[in-house]
């Protein structure tokens, strides 16, 4: 017999040896009661609700039976704590729900050695217990789920609902008084999914948020589907960072870019130890992103191109999908809101040969650059020209950015200004986000400024030659998943008070009017791992070792290549496989860092297959 079986008999049998020696009904009977109390909710919202106990004498244990309306609610806690009964010290309480009846509770305060003779005092009103009950079904009208208590009809042997007290039961017959509860089930605002709109210059790219209002209860999945004209626009990522989505915890993504849109599934709660993450109530909740692209740059002064955006059912993928949430298991159809992604139209290039870029060290596209780094990361920032048919004697450089970096040193080592001998550079930098202008760089270079004059100049290029590059750190502040606009800006002065602007210096002119192509610094997660844990499970032991053998003799696949160099030799041989067992058994070195006793991002440079992000940003 379990103990849950013989906890519970041991209470039905104590209930029925006192049933023939029940109380005499005193005067005061009848002021003696149990009531349950009474809420309302929207959707399928659970609430719980309180069982309350007015005695005139000293309780030494209880029974309740509460049968509910199983077309309208089910039961899914019943407890003491925060209760009277567990503040007592109650030494048997045992709780049983019956699925699609009800609910009972036996409790015996004092049960078990050294026989303190505990009770619950004299008292009106005293909260003895309190169950969950979670609607089923989301109702058209305000509806009422009844609890009632109910003698003989509940567990087996069937329980009656008494007190007991002086060891003598006192249920209806005596004068117990029996008040059910109600949950009124309301009506719950129209749930919904929608399109955030957005309009974005036509030469970059731009992050629609869809939005979650959900009232009829805590969210446990959904599934989107959103069509865009492929003449007008690309999808090019669909992506949870920075959503409620991720925060809660999402263990089944599942999304689909096509042609004419895009599809996610998620799963809130879809791997041990099942902790039943959801995404609670509330409105307007960002749990994804769509980031799109314009198909073509719209010059001025042309009209900006509006693009619909719109949920479609059972049009994308294969099978054909719809979009919806889920509660409380059940799939609910939302109100789609649909939006719309605007296409800007940007000024024209300018017809000058000069043109500035920013963006990572070894450029190689005359393009708007990404340069990744992860929260806490220095990453370098580099600046470059070219100019088809002049010499530069000199570049002057004013640049505005995002806060969430900060700007450290710049040097114009490794450049070609370097090569040919710049004598002047001086660059300053405006890291304060409160200062009331932002955060801003400007740098200074003149190739020929001492004696005897050479007349030293940076050569004409059809490719970008780089200027100088800035170390760069990513604040802990700046948004996961984000990117972070570093932009050329006319009118800055850093930490001075002179405003300079973005010119390049040609037969002793300063010209101004070229164009200048910002960059972005795309905040993504930090590449944690062990080196030396082949198998990638978060730990090095022989398991390791054979797997190395296995992936170099018998053709096992592994996720992190770069892991499996647990020598940091730069290759995968036996010798790794050697290395580790050294380590295990035989009192030899660690794996070199990042290792098992240090793990962290790889810093060596090799030509091993870098391993992939499993930490958030």
């Amino acid at each position: 017999m379990s103990t849950n079986r013989t906890a519970r008999t041991l209470v039905v049998a104590a209930a029925l040896f006192m049933s023939p020696f029940l109380l005499p009904e005193p005067a005061s009977a009848q002021t003696q009661s149990l009531a349950i109390g009474s809420d309302l909710t929207p959707g399928l919202s659970p609430r719980t609700l309180p069982v309350t106990m007015t005695n005139t004498a000293p309780v030494e244990g209880f029974v309740l039976a509460v049968m509910i309306d199983p077309t309208l609610v089910a039961i899914d806690d019943v407890s003491v704590v925060g209760s009277i009964t567990e503040s007592v010290g109650a030494e048997l309480v045992v709780p049983e729900i019956l699925a699609g009846q009800g609910f009972t509770l036996g409790v015996v305060l004092d049960a078990t050695v050294p026989f303190n003779a505990q009770t619950i005092p004299i008292g009106t009103g005293q909260e003895i217990a309190k169950f969950t009950a979670r609607p089923i079904v989301i109702v058209g009208v305000p509806t009422d789920a009844i609890f009632d208590f109910v003698d003989g009809v509940l567990n087996n042997p069937p329980l009656d609902n008494v007190i007991v007290e002086g060891g003598l039961s006192v249920g209806a017959p005596q004068g117990l008084g029996l008040t059910g509860g109600v949950l009124t089930l309301l009506v719950p605002p129209p749930d919904s999914l929608r399109i955030e709109s957005l309009a974005k210059n036509s030469d970059v790219t731009g992050s629609v948020r869809i939005l979650l209002s959900n009232s009829s209860g805590a969210v446990q999945g959904f599934v989107l589907a959103i069509a865009h004209d492929p003449a007008e626009l690309t999808l090019e990522e669909i992506t949870l960072a920075g959503t409620v989505t991720a925060t809660v915890g999402a263990e089944l993504i599942v999304d689909q870019i096509l042609t004419d849109g895009g599809t996610l599934g998620v799963v809130l709660d879809f791997q041990p130890p099942f902790n039943a993450q959801t995404i609670p109530v509330g409105t307007d909740q960002h749990i994804a992103t769509f980031r799109y692209s314009c198909e073509n740059t719209i010059i001025l002064p042309a009209p900006p191109l509006v693009s619909a955006l719109t949920f479609v059912d059972g049009v994308l993928n294969s099978p054909p999908l719809d979009n919806v949430i889920v509660v409380s298991g059940l799939s609910i159809n939302p109100g789609l809101v649909h939006g719309t992604y605007t296409c800007l139209a940007v000024p024209p290039p300018p017809v000058e040969n000069t043109m500035f870029f920013c963006g990572p060290p070894n450029l190689t596209a005359s393009s708007p650059s990404v340069i990744q780094g992860a929260i806490g990361e220095t990453i370098d920032v580099c600046f470059y020209y070219k100019d088809v048919d002049s010499n530069i004697q000199g570049l002057q450089l004013a640049v505005c950015f995002d806060c969430n970096l900060n700007f450290g040193q710049f040097s114009i080592e490794g450049s070609i200004l370097n090569e040919v001998g710049a004598e002047f550079v001086n660059f300053s930098v405006d890291n304060d986000p409160n200062d009331g202008d932002g955060c801003e760089f400007v740098a200074g270079i003149l190739l020929d400024a001492l004696p005897p004059f050479n007349g030293q100049t940076a050569p004409a290029s059809f490719f970008p030659l780089l200027i100088g590059c800035v170390d760069v750190t990513i604040e802990p502040t700046a948004p996961c998943g984000q990117d972070l606009l570093i932009e050329f800006c006319d009118g800055v002065d850093a930490d001075g008070t002179v405003e300079l602007f973005n010119i390049a210096v040609i037969d002793f002119e300063s010209v101004q009017d070229f164009q200048m192509m910002d960059c972005i610094v795309e905040v993504v997660p930090e590449v944690v791992f062990q080196r030396g844990d082949c198998n990638t499970d978060d730990k090095v032991d022989l398991a390791d070792a054979a797997t190395i053998l296995g992936q170099q003799f018998f053709g096992v696949s592994v996720d992190c290549p770069d892991a499996c160099d647990a020598n940091n030799d730069g290759k995968i041989n036996l010798a790794d496989s050697v290395f580790v067992l050294m380590y295990l058994f035989l009192a030899g070195d660690p794996p070199p860092a990042p290792g098992p006793i240090n793990p962290g991002p790889d810093t060596t440079e090799d030509t091993l297959p870098t391993c992939q992000a499993n930490s958030s940003c």
